[in-house]
């Protein structure tokens, strides 16, 4: 299976938005220019089933015009992922790219995801800051508590005095697996 590690370097144009963040998941800096390339990168992180992935693997076709939005690898079978327009039937996109399966994610797609887009843009600042303050034991602490659902300023109370950003932190990573 062909892999893709490192991004097309890409001119930004004037209007273009950049968006500077760093993926726990593959453990780099990305740089996206649309804040649908950021959501999407955050569906790529909460997705258990995503082993790795790359943003702006290779071009459509050629060396030059529109890029492939993000390579995903989910282990046994990998995909491109290109965002779509708000139209489901504007540019139609081949079922496959360069030997890998096309998945197109129009504006639909994205606002059906919204929750988990904002439940994740709260995560993701968690498990890289507090990354090196976790402890396995915490964890498992953790872990033993939650078996039933709790509210999450009840499961901090219970861990006081280790700060709630540590015991988020611990959660968070602890349910990543």
């Amino acid at each position: 299976m062909l892999r893709y590690d490192n991004a097309i370097e890409f001119r930004r144009r004037p209007w273009q938005r950049r968006i500077e963040v760093y993926s726990p998941k593959i453990q780099r800096r990305l740089t996206l220019f649309s804040r649908d390339a950021h959501d999407a990168w955050l569906l790529l992180e909460a997705d258990p089933e995503v082993r790795t992935f790359c943003e702006r693997p290779a071009y459509v076709a050629g060396e030059a015009g529109r890029l492939i939005d993000f390579w995903v690898d989910r282990g046994r079978h990998a995909n491109f992922w290109i965002l779509g327009s708000a139209d489901p039937e504007a540019g139609s996109w081949p079922s496959t790219l360069h030997g890998i399966s096309v998945r197109v994610l129009h504006r639909a797609d994205m606002i059906a995801a919204e929750m988990r887009v904002k439940n994740w843009s709260r995560i993701v600042p968690y498990l890289i800051s507090f990354k090196r303050d976790t402890n396995r034991r915490l964890q498992q602490e953790i872990f033993a508590r939650v078996e039933k659902p709790h509210r999450l300023e009840h499961l901090e109370a219970a861990f006081q005095p280790i700060d709630v950003s540590v015991v988020r932190a611990s959660l968070y990573s602890s349910s990543l697996g």
